[in-house]
């Protein structure tokens, strides 16, 4: 049965195998991977209840649009774009690995962009050259409108970048910067045209038509930027946002705001002197009076005057002269009540001090006169060779779809080089940048894409299982308009994906790796999901949206976690740093990579350790007890009820007779062994939630 022309292709396919899909899955089963697929999350009871009652002909349509309107939506495909685009939260270069305090407005930008459903094309426009399509000039105004456009271009930021912690060895300074430009060169081949291009660097490619001169010019297209001569360390790439006047006013108020609070202060220290001086005199009362004299000369006189002799001194009588605020504070009352005075007074100037202005992590050209860029003899960054302009490789363009820079308007300080690049990638004419997307979209919904090597479409990838399906996918993108959400509901109304993932006899012998789909593939949830589901099915998942990361942090024993009940420690995993050298241990066991360059696909792993995680990680103990506690509030007293909430719960369905069997087996045999606890009870219930949790039926999406 065809229900999308998707099928049509899936089915020739199995048809020439003597092959036919699944039956459709349940309404449960259906609901459960829909919205796991499209938010991450579980669905709620009454969501499962609403879907189950609905009679009408298009109640799964229905189903599917709720998802996809909802806002956690773009946190669980803004995740996805996020690791095939390099994105992290730190600049890497070994353990330096320090912070990227605004990355995260990067982060946001794609979330909404996501839910917003902004066209494809646009999306990808805005990162390449959003400065250059709003008109920003270095030193000029950002306005609001402006902001949006400015902040996507951090995508040109996403590679590793360790110049802040460079040595300062001039060879390997060279270096270092040169790395930064390689990689964003290497993250926006990969994540947009699923080319490999880094081969070039050295050689023409072996496998690829990419010519080592080709990929020189890609990278002269980011030069102006990137530019080791005229360079700026991660952190000092900033952009502020306000107008000129705006920002004239702000500096003004805080310069002013800065003196007043100076000249409180500079009153409590002249108040604090001779008092100062009275109480070390007093110390010093067994020194004779020249002796006494003499430490407070020396204590009195400026730090960088002092002779040798007062140095010395001053050593020798350490812990008498070191008198504290609080001790001053003591001994002369009248100081206590200046310093209170003094402080309220700071305090009430302070409440006038204008807001820290919003800065951007942006990518943007600030030299008008850009130097011209020098493909480097075998890759060596101290070998440079003959001029190249930007460009890109020939064999990706067609006749109607080349790169062209445009004249530069008289006063505009930006080449037009990135709107050139921006223009060529989104054309519809591109030969790869709809089919690198629509197979990404495909991949994460059916575990594989159709091209298994997301990352690399070209000829060293693999071959695509269903070539025409990719080519008709990619057109329907394009002639919708670029809407990722029309993309989801393409394929996700399609028989193909509403199918069991029942298994067959006959059929692993055929097609052993489900290649031709003959069956719902069977998958694991991402390391994100099972972290997110677990605290959603718990009632303890904080919604909030946005905002600076929250920061991760290494045990003695080398477990990175976000410790509770620290604020925002049950955040979605999306906001959680992504630090590229201390994944959280949790996510890591389950998968989540340390993002050094685009991550496309992730390699997924069973082991021991994940079980282990699963049944003695104080994070899973602690969603056990809180999902317990859950069912307490939810469910009364009633064991049956209870059992019952926490199979729909986690499972999205009821549970089987023998599901139910077994699970009251385990709650009487954890209530016996708890006989003696007090809390026994709870700690029984806490366990049958855990193990719910770390169950087949919780991990897995069928």
């Amino acid at each position: 049965m065809c229900r999308t022309d998707v099928d049509r292709f899936i089915l020739a396919a199995l048809e020439a195998k003597r092959l036919a899909l699944n039956p459709e899955a349940d309404r449960p089963t259906l609901i459960r991977c829909v919205s796991f697929d499209l938010t991450g999350l579980p669905p709620a009871i009454a969501e499962i209840d609403a879907y189950l009652a609905d009679t009408s002909p298009n109640a799964y349509e229905k189903m599917v649009d709720r998802y996809l309107a909802a806002p956690a939506y773009g946190e669980r495909w803004g995740k996805h774009w996020l690791d095939a685009a390099g994105y992290a939260d730190s600049n890497g270069y070994f353990n330096a690995d320090s912070d990227r305090p605004f990355a995260w407005r990067y982060r946001d930008y794609v979330v909404r962009s996501l839910n917003a459903d902004k066209p494809y094309d646009k999306f990808v426009y805005e990162q390449i050259a959003g400065d250059e399509l709003v008109g920003f000039a270095p030193g000029g105004d950002v306005t609001p409108n402006m902001v949006e456009a400015l902040t996507a271009t951090h995508f040109l930021r996403n590679a590793p970048d360790g110049t802040g912690e460079s040595d300062g060895n001039p060879d390997e300074v060279r270096t270092d910067r040169l790395t930064v430009l390689e990689g964003n060169v290497q993250n926006v081949m990969n994540c947009l045209l699923g080319v490999t291009v880094q081969c070039a660097r050295c050689h023409d490619h072996k496998f690829e038509p990419v010519t080592q001169e080709e990929y020189y010019r890609l990278q002269a297209i980011l030069f102006p930027v990137y530019n080791p001569e005229r360079w700026a360390t991660p952190n000092a790439r900033v952009v502020t946002v306000g107008t000129r006047p705006e920002l004239a006013v702000w500096q003004s108020r805080t310069a002013l705001i800065d003196r007043q609070v100076k000249a409180i202060q500079g009153g409590l220290t002249a108040f604090a002197e001779p008092l100062r001086e009275q109480f070390i005199g007093e110390r010093l009362k067994d020194l004779d009076p020249p002796a006494r004299d003499a430490v407070i000369e020396a204590v009195k006189a400026l730090k960088e005057k002092r002779t040798p002799a007062q140095r010395a001194l001053l050593k020798t009588h350490a812990k008498t002269v070191d008198v504290t605020d609080d001790e001053l504070a003591k001994r002369f009352p009248e100081y206590a009540t200046f310093r209170d005075g003094v402080k309220q007074a700071v305090a009430a100037r302070e409440k006038d001090r204008p807001k820290p202005l919003d800065k951007l992590a942006a990518f943007v050209e600030t030299d008008p006169n850009p130097a011209v860029h020098h493909l480097l003899k075998r890759g060596l960054h101290n070998q440079p060779g003959a001029e190249v302009r930007p460009g890109v490789p020939a064999a990706l363009c067609t006749k109607t779809n080349t790169y062209q820079v445009e004249t530069r308007p008289t006063g505009r300080v930006s080449t037009g080089q990135r709107t050139a690049f921006a223009k060529w990638v989104t054309s519809p004419e591109n030969p790869l940048f709809a089919r690198v997307m629509v197979n990404r979209v495909w991949q994460h919904h059916f575990g594989t894409g159709l091209v298994s090597t997301p990352d690399n479409l070209g000829l060293s990838g693999a071959k695509a299982s269903h070539p025409d399906l990719l080519d008709y996918l990619a057109a329907e993108f394009v002639r919708g308009g670029w809407s990722l959400k029309a993309l989801h509901r393409l394929i996700l109304t399609s028989a193909v994906y509403r199918q069991s993932s029942a298994p067959r006899d006959g059929l692993d012998a055929i097609d052993p790796d489900n290649r031709l789909l003959a069956r719902f593939p069977v998958r694991r949830l991402d390391a994100e999901a099972i972290r997110d589901a677990m605290l959603h099915i718990s009632g303890e998942l904080d919604p909030r949206v946005g905002g600076p990361f929250v920061a991760s942090h290494r045990t003695p024993e080398g477990v990175v976690e976000i410790p509770e009940p620290s604020e925002g420690a049950r955040r979605r995993s999306i906001y959680l740093q992504q630090r590229r050298t201390q994944v959280v241990s949790f996510l890591q066991l389950f998968d989540s990579p340390a993002i050094v360059t685009t991550c496309g696909k992730r390699t997924p792993s069973t082991v021991p350790l994940q079980s282990l995680a699963l049944l003695n990680s104080e994070f899973a103990r602690a969603r056990g007890r809180s999902f317990a506690q859950r069912l307490a509030r939810d469910a009364g007293d009633d064991a049956g009820k209870r059992m019952r909430l926490a199979f729909r719960l986690v499972y999205g369905r009821p549970p089987l007779d023998a599901e139910a069997a077994a699970g009251e087996k385990f709650l009487t045999a954890q209530r016996t062994a708890y006989a003696n606890d007090k809390a026994g009870g709870e700690r029984a219930w806490a366990d049958v939630c855990q193990m719910l949790l770390a169950s087949n039926a919780f991990l897995y999406v069928e």
